[in-house]
């Protein structure tokens, strides 16, 4: 029987991959921890918050 599938597409890289058995400690790595807007993008963002729950608590890099 295998893990159920977790949605990593509000993740960044590190916290996706962090996911696998093996690569826990890559959570240390994400640095995405905050939004990044659009310069002069009237509200769009270029980079958004990762949204594992390993960040919450965490304070902002």
């Amino acid at each position: 029987m295998s893990a159920p599938a977790v949605d990593t597409s509000a993740m960044s890289a590190e916290c996706a991959l962090a996911q696998q058995p093996g690569y826990e400690d890559l959570h240390d790595q994400c640095r995405q921890t905050k939004d990044v807007p659009l310069p002069h993008g009237g509200g769009l963002l270029l980079a958004r918050r990762c949204g594992c729950t390993c960040h919450w608590g965490r304070p902002e890099a």
